[in-house]
């Protein structure tokens, strides 16, 4: 079943057991999947953790242990990280349409610079899978003192404000951290328009259509911002000065035209105020509550 609330659940306690089991599988079959490349594994299992974990910040108002929960999801997630970065500056590399012996240059010194062995990508590979496994043990067990809108609407308002916050913040910040938080706090709202996206598909599908747009201009953004780090810590005998300075000329310009691009989605994702969103949210799900109860 899809990353969703669905009709057949009985309660939002059976709902959230059963998303994240489904989630906990989609982890357990990445890491076992001996045809899938390590990178792969990392990035898929890490999403299935913001997928969880936007989740639980949506359903926290009725469930006192979602912040240990998430912490746990988030530090299980954080020890991959570095194997994460190595491949996302490939893969931005690759992306970029440098000229040829540029992009090779480049490829080379962050291959050498960002190594990781295989013993090493093994190990790391099977703590996450460790702490994943008695995350997973523990969600079965997760219990809601609260049902329907009462345990998903409170969620919902304060992402969205989250949301809402950050956005500001980024556009008139003076370095880059607030657009960090942009980015999480974006993802969040993506990810629980998704879970909600049954009380209205017509419309939420659109809404989670744009919100994957401005996940993935962020993501681009932060991506070509580790590689302008990298390009710009290579000595000359790895880089020449000439074809380094083309390379963040390249960088830099298309690093600027992801961040347009996401705060004009953005500014439309987050034009509403948090009151009013959570109330449309909230006179959908009842409808659709409704409609089943009738069915």
């Amino acid at each position: 079943m899809a990353y969703r609330f669905s009709a057949k659940d009985p309660t939002v306690t059976d709902g959230v057991r059963r998303i994240a089991a489904e989630e906990f599988a989609a982890i357990e079959a990445a890491l076992s999947d001996p045809a899938m490349p390590a990178a792969r594994k990392v990035h898929e299992s890490r999403k299935a953790t913001k997928r969880l974990r936007a989740l639980l910040r949506l359903t926290a108002a009725a469930f006192p242990g979602a912040p240990a929960e998430i912490a746990a999801l988030r530090d299980a997630a954080a020890s991959l990280s570095a194997l994460r970065d190595k491949g996302a500056l490939s893969e931005t590399l690759a992306r970029l349409e440098m000229p040829a012996d540029i992009e090779t240059r480049i490829g080379k010194a962050i291959s050498r610079r960002r190594a990781v062995s295989a013993a090493e990508s093994r190990r790391l590979l099977a703590a996450f899978a460790e702490d994943v496994a008695s995350a997973a043990g523990r969600a079965s067990e997760w219990s809601f003192d609260r049902d329907g809108w009462k345990a998903i609407g409170p969620g919902l308002a304060k992402g969205y404000r989250r949301f809402a916050d950050a956005l500001a913040e980024a556009r008139d910040a003076r370095d880059e951290e607030p657009v960090h938080d942009l980015r999480k706090r974006a993802k969040d709202h993506w990810y629980q328009t998704l879970l909600l996206r049954g009380v209205f598909p017509d419309v939420m599908d659109g809404y989670a259509a744009a919100g994957e747009r401005l996940c993935d201009d962020l993501g681009d953004w932060r991506d070509l911002g580790l590689l302008e780090a990298e390009v710009s810590q290579l000595t000359t005998r790895q880089l020449a000065a000439a074809p380094a300075e083309e390379a963040l000329g390249r960088i830099s310009k298309a690093r600027r035209r992801a961040l347009r691009r996401a705060f004009r989605t953005a500014r439309r994702l987050a034009s509403e105020s948090p009151d009013a969103y959570a109330a449309r949210i909230r006179s959908w799900w009842r409808l659709s509550q409704k409609l089943k109860q009738g069915s």
